[in-house]
């Protein structure tokens, strides 16, 4: 399923997709506190730096745009320097901006974060206090009628629309009904403000309420089993949708659809630094797989694996393809080091892995004696990604051998070394077309190879490798 799963997402294209609804600014003010005022019994921070990152449905048009999408932002901004903020930032981005308004009636929303980091009197990354510069009043008619007009003239030239919806005013019933009346041509999705009205949502593809959203929307607890998936029916009916995800925390993600399929996912273990951003990047992947023929269980793993990469970051939070390939390729085997060539590229390529030195050593090992468990110790004494490539039994036979170990048994001891981080079984006589999927930095062979032409040659001097010789016995 896995390799499936991969082949989905590297070759997704770049669909062009469309997010409607409330646009906002994280602002971040950095610092340490060491005293608490005299004035009041409050921590002082000392200001150390500011940063900015796009919120709301800013957030998740950069989740999109990282994965590949092609982005446009239709929104409502006050006329002022955070619009121009979060202007430039989505042009850094390569995210489009036109359909965003200014409005001199309201404010640019801007949520202001106080942050202490480690410091005597604390712990870790502390958020001291938030202050939010908002207006929730409903947008004005002219503005919304612009909304309306950009939806109706260019809806259709889209591959997906989102409704971003933090109940800021700017989705109001006629923008939510014109977005509902574009899924004739595009798949409209929705992500709906706790206590939604879901009737005004009637008609859309699909939403993700997460667990307390959906507690509102149907008016009971989701205390079990049967309680979620009596809520998703009623979902289901109350916004006539094709289906919904309901995002059930710790107990991981429920899909049902109207023809009565129903699954249960459950959460990746990862551990939790912020779980802000795992909605936008679940209705994110729902969006940008929208015109994909993908299995629901396929559709929900990858959507549970991006809510996972983001709850494990701390701001400001990051996602690739790569990264969501690499969290598929581990899943819950990490111990398990056998990969393809293919997998450890990918794994390679991810965000946590770009910048290490990759070390890559291959032979037969159906001999351990002690000279090579020297050689493999002194393969964990260079820090970085340390990679064997095995031969099979096949490619020992083609060379004309016999191997004294059948490939599973020299498997195992190989797993049992901690300083091999991933192990390749492969068929050729040589490892040329592994090493260009590779590309790793260092080539390892023992000193006994010193005074010979090692096979690979030619293409370790392609990839720029440098090769390393050992000496066991040293």
């Amino acid at each position: 399923m896995n390799s499936e799963i991969v082949n989905i997402i590297q070759t997704l294209g770049t669909p062009k997709i469309l997010i409607i609804g409330d646009l906002m600014l994280d602002h971040f003010t950095w610092g340490s506190v060491s005293r608490i005022s005299p004035e009041a019994p409050t921590p002082i921070l000392n200001f150390e730096e500011e940063t900015y990152q796009l919120g709301g449905a800013g957030f998740t048009a950069s989740v999109l745009k990282q994965l590949g999408a092609k982005v446009d932002l239709a929104a409502v901004s006050g006329n002022d320097s955070d619009r121009e903020i979060i202007l430039k930032m989505l042009a850094n981005q390569g995210i489009g901006s036109e359909g965003i308004i200014a409005d001199n009636s309201r404010p640019t929303t801007r949520k202001q974060r106080l942050q202490a980091r480690d410091t005597d009197l604390s712990s870790g990354m502390q958020q001291m206090m938030r202050v939010d510069f908002e207006s929730k009043d409903p947008i004005g008619q002219e503005v919304e009628n612009k909304l309306i007009e950009l939806i109706a003239t260019k809806g259709s030239e889209y591959d997906a629309i989102i409704a971003s919806d933090y109940g800021k005013g700017v989705l109001t019933e006629d923008i939510l009904a014109k977005i509902s009346s574009c899924k004739k041509t595009t798949p409209v999705f929705a992500d709906p403000k706790k206590g939604a009205d879901l009737k005004l949502y009637k008609g859309f593809t699909a939403m993700k309420p997460n667990r307390f959203e959906a507690e509102s929307y149907v008016g009971f607890a989701l205390t079990s089993k049967d309680k979620i998936i009596e809520a998703g029916k009623k979902i289901l009916e109350l916004a006539d949708l094709d289906y919904t995800f309901i995002s059930l925390d710790a107990d991981g993600l429920f899909y049902i659809c109207k023809n009565g399929n129903q699954l249960f996912v459950p959460t990746s273990k990862k551990e939790v630094y912020d779980v802000a951003g795992a909605g936008d990047s679940v209705i994110s992947m729902m969006a940008l797989l929208s015109t994909s023929d993908v299995p629901p269980r396929y559709l929900m793993e990858l959507a549970n694996t991006a809510a996972g990469i983001m709850i494990s970051q701390s701001q400001p939070k990051t996602i690739s393809k790569e990264d969501i390939i690499y969290n598929i390729i581990l899943g819950d085997e990490v111990s398990k080091k056998l990969k393809t060539s293919d997998e450890v590229a990918a794994i390679l390529n991810s965000t946590e892995y770009r910048n290490r030195k990759v070390y890559f050593t291959n032979g037969y090992f159906d001999n351990i004696k002690p000279a090579q468990i020297k050689f493999l110790e002194k393969l964990g004494s260079h820090e970085g990604i340390r990679i064997v490539a095995l031969n099979s039994d096949n490619s020992i036979k083609d060379a004309g051998h016999e191997p004294k170990l059948p490939q599973a048994d020299r498997l195992r001891l190989l797993q049992m070394f901690d300083c091999i981080d991933y192990i390749i079984v492969f068929d050729a006589q040589n490892c040329d077309e592994m090493l260009k999927k590779i590309k790793p930095d260092y080539f390892l062979k023992g000193i006994n190879y010193a005074d010979q032409e090692i096979a690979e040659a030619k293409t370790l001097k392609e990839i720029n490798s440098e090769v390393i010789f050992i000496d066991a016995n040293a």
